[in-house]
């Protein structure tokens, strides 16, 4: 059997890739790519951040050394779960992928917020003896200044696409980079391309 140029070639880019393979940093390198993405998409997942949403709603604080919630004083007393019941429903309308991965204009924001806003203000306005907040203005605005920046930031992430470009452009660098055949992470977004 002859060797060719292309076959020596050949064979000489599968062993330097086969040593790239093997060098540690180069795996460590890809494994803190993979771990940035997920932890983007991470921070994207609308489930998290409803979960998030309803703890401080119902007055909690997330514990930095345990990583739990819990209460933030003990003389809070407990809020409506039809309060949460029904802002949570209404939240997971807006906070959801589609809305993180949008490409919204200014105006845009403005006229979801102006939407969400009225939401709020007419909703514990008109079911606050449901709620069990009857003239608490300061419960009230509580809720509301969670509701309005929770969304407000999740609008201005989506803003011109923002957020969906550095999402793309960390799987695409990520792609580049490995060239592995498993399916991971960029698949997961690969009707987006």
């Amino acid at each position: 059997m002859v060797l060719t140029e292309e076959d020596v070639a050949r064979t000489q880019i599968e062993q330097t890739q086969q040593q790239i393979d093997q060098d540690p940093a180069a795996v460590h390198a890809d494994v803190l790519r993979e771990e940035r993405v997920a932890n983007l998409l991470d921070q994207l997942n609308p489930d998290n951040l409803m979960v998030d949403i309803e703890h401080r709603i119902r007055g909690e604080k997330k514990d930095p050394y345990t990583n739990r919630w819990v209460p933030m004083s003990a003389e809070n007393k407990p809020v409506s779960e039809k309060l949460i019941s029904n802002f949570m429903s209404f939240l997971g309308a807006i906070l959801n992928q589609n809305t993180a991965m949008s490409n919204f204009s200014s105006d845009e924001i403005n006229n979801l917020m102006t939407m969400i806003v009225t939401y709020v203000g007419i909703d514990l306005t008109v079911n606050d003896e449901e709620y069990g907040i009857v003239e608490d203005y300061p419960e009230m605005w509580r809720i509301a200044n969670i509701v309005c920046i929770t969304c407000f930031s999740t609008f201005k992430q989506a803003m011109n696409g923002m957020q969906s470009r550095r999402v793309f452009g960390g799987l695409k660098i990520n792609a580049s980079l490995t060239e592995d055949k498993k399916p991971g992470m960029k698949d997961a977004f690969a009707f987006w391309n």
